[in-house]
This record gives structure tokens, C-alpha cells and sequence, in this order.
């Protein structure tokens, strides 16, 4: 799990001294957030894609996502005024392991691996399959929301750090992008 936050702990979560960083492959840009698609976040910066672990895990969390089926992720930050996020597809073996990995994902095990305490509210997408998300407060206490969905064998993510509204902005990125693609991943 990427854990959009500010200061501190979100360098942590971005860092990719351990793994190989790319050029994001181009059949996989097109899936992540354009400009426009999540209101006042735009793209910062060019797609980049790790295929080691790309985030924080748990003790054996490297060893379940290897298990799982995990190739890759491909992530892009955004930002925007007072605001910052990202968007990410990780890519899986099957369909089937994009939906466990984001199980998983979305519990409440990992979510308190990343915000120890963290009081969450969740929320489902209309429209898109599957689409579930969480807001509350990261590390330092700022309003967080991240928005979960698959698509074939790609598990796709917004996450954002933003006041105000998020269930509304990172429900509109999941439905340009689930829109956009057609609701599907590359083969």
C-alpha cells in the first residue's frame, strides 16, 4: 500500500533505493489519473515503474505480495493547490490475484500497519465494480483518502492528501479512468 501523506513517513513510502526504477512501459501510462480526471490534482511528474517491493510491508508482507502474483507497480504523483496524491496500477499474474491482493490491501491489517490507530471511514464507488476506498488522517494527522479497484489483472489506486471533500474527487478519477480504459488492463 502507497500511503499518501505529508513529511516524514511518506518519504518512506516513495522511496525506491532498494528496487529497479524505469520508464514506465507506455501500455501502462494510459491507465493511470490524467489531468482533470480527479478535481485540482494534475500529474507532476513522468510515470515510473518498480518491479521489487515498491512500498513499506509488514514482516512477511514481501513474501505475500511475491506470493501473490505481483509484477510490477506503476505510479505517478500529482499535485495540486494544498494537495498532493498519486496514482498507481500494480500489476498481477491473473485477475484473480489483482482482486486478492487488493483484499488484502484494503484490510484492516494493512491499513494499521501503515497508520498505526488510524480511525478510517470507508465508502464504496457506484459504477465501477469493486471499487471501495477509506479516508481518515495519516501519520501527522492530515485528511488522507485512498480509492481501491481492478481491472483484469491490474489492481489501480488514487490516493490524496487533501481538506475538504476526497470521497467525491477519488470517486470522479475512478470513473474517468475505469471510463477511459474500458474497465480493462494489458494483457
Amino acid at each position: 500500500m502507497l500511503i499518501v501523506g505529508c513529511g516524514g513517513e511518506s518519504d518512506r513510502a516513495t522511496s525506491t533505493t532498494d528496487t529497479a526504477t524505469t520508464v514506465a512501459p507506455s501500455n501502462l501510462d494510459r491507465y493511470l489519473l490524467q489531468a482533470d480526471e480527479v478535481p485540482g490534482l494534475e500529474p507532476m511528474s513522468s510515470p515510473q515503474t518498480v518491479s521489487g517491493e515498491p512500498f513499506d510491508l509488514p514482516t512477511g508482507g514481501a513474501e505475500r505480495l511475491r506470493r501473490s502474483g505481483y509484477i510490477s507497480t506503476t505510479y505517478q504523483p500529482a499535485e495540486g493547490h494544498r494537495s498532493g496524491g498519486v496514482s498507481s496500477v500494480l500489476l498481477f499474474e491473473t485477475e484473480a490475484r489483482a482482486r486478492n491482493w487488493m483484499a488484502y490491501e484494503t484490510s484492516d491489517e494493512a491499513i494499521q500497519h501503515q497508520i498505526p490507530g488510524a480511525k478510517i471511514e470507508r465508502f464504496q464507488v457506484p459504477d465501477v465494480p469493486g471499487a471501495q476506498g477509506w479516508t481518515g488522517p495519516d501519520l501527522h494527522g492530515n485528511a488522507i483518502g485512498h480509492v481501491y479497484w481492478t481491472q483484469g489483472r491490474c489492481m489501480m489506486l488514487i490516493g490524496l492528501e487533501v481538506e475538504g471533500p476526497r470521497v467525491e474527487r477519488l470517486s470522479a478519477g475512478v470513473k474517468a479512468i475505469y471510463e477511459r480504459t474500458g474497465g480493462t488492463c494489458p494483457d
